[in-house]
């Protein structure tokens, strides 16, 4: 996936579920027109051949399979494969054998399937009945060939819970697990954040589970820690993000953002340009700018973490000049 431009592409707010984290306003059926969706493809193409890059477009929602013109965008990212990749980011309880089969005649880079933890928690956070959904829904997947992962979001009520999913990962032959912590948005209710302390027990949680792993040889699952302050375990590479920078993200109505995590409209593309925006909005102008903040400059590991998760430090202090509240470096 290097040097590639990364579109998060939300194409619209329908979903058969109604999670308890669930980023969506109220899952209001907002869905825009095919040519509308159309338009905002070619306007990321437009994008990579001005940038020279090439593209990967994650399809997601709500629920991506929901949306009515769902495989018409697929043809669309078919066309371009020399081009473009994509993957999808599902809850998995719609993809059945015929869904997975025809989901692998596009040859997605990878379906990324959510999960919570066991099946008491998850069904707690996701709805009643969707642990055994999912485990259909990867197995299907994993019948066709398709790069299955995990995404574990870390929450006060489940953190503890991640073994439970490289369990599951393991018994489905799941090629990838991985997480991040819950953030909030705006003055959304923040009582799902991890503490301090919580974050330096989720991020030693994970690194146990793939310790386990590398001992034992075993390469499937992996358990996949890069992301922000991971590498203060394994000691790999520090993340930095790229939101604003080689990620961008558009919403179910067609609003900019430089992340769905950190949701600051820089314009509309019903109306607006993709690459004017990218070139000349002052914040993603900012963003790409990878200022350190001021309590992190002393860091060795500043250059490239640049503060640790950015929309974090956004919806705590509504500024991003401010290091990661789990960081553990002391300088």
């Amino acid at each position: 996936m290097v040097n590639r431009f990364i579109l998060q592409w939300h194409l619209s707010e329908h979903c058969n579920l109604h999670c308890l984290h669930c980023y969506q306003d109220g899952h209001k059926p907002v869905c825009l027109k095919f040519d509308e969706l159309k338009n905002i493809y070619e306007q990321y193409k437009k994008l990579l051949k001005k940038m020279k890059m090439k593209g990967h477009i994650n399809l997601t929602g709500g629920e991506p399979i929901c949306n009515p013109f769902f495989f018409k965008v697929l043809d669309l990212i078919k066309q371009d494969s020399d081009l473009i990749s994509f993957s999808i980011l599902s809850n998995g309880t719609l993809i059945d054998a015929k869904m997975a089969k025809k989901i692998a005649s596009y040859n997605p880079y990878y379906v990324q399937v959510s999960l919570e933890g066991g099946k008491k928690t998850n069904d707690h956070i996701r709805g009643k009945g969707t642990y055994k959904q999912i485990g259909k829904g990867v197995d299907n997947l994993k019948k066709e060939g398709i790069f299955t992962s995990i995404s574990f979001t870390a929450t006060n009520i489940n953190y503890m819970e991640f073994p439970k999913v490289v369990k599951f990962a393991k018994k489905h032959n799941v090629n990838n697990v991985w997480s991040d912590r819950y953030i909030p948005l705006g003055k959304e209710d923040k009582s799902l954040m991890l503490t301090y302390n919580q974050t330096r027990s989720y991020l030693n949680i994970m690194n146990k589970e793939r310790e386990k792993l590398l001992k034992k040889n075993i390469t499937i699952p992996t358990v996949s820690m890069y992301r922000a302050l991971q590498f203060q375990m394994t000691n790999d590479f520090a993340y930095g993000c790229t939101a604003g920078d080689t990620l961008l993200t558009v919403m179910e109505n067609g609003d900019l953002v430089p992340c769905r995590r950190m949701p600051i409209v820089v314009g509309n593309l019903l109306k607006d340009d993709m690459y004017d925006l990218y070139i000349n909005h002052p914040l993603l102008k900012e963003l790409r700018k990878n200022k350190i903040p001021d309590d992190c400059k002393l860091c060795d590991n500043a250059e490239l973490c640049h503060g640790g998760l950015k929309c974090l430090t956004y919806a705590l202090y509504n500024d991003l000049n401010h290091k990661d509240v789990g960081c553990n470096f002391d300088v």
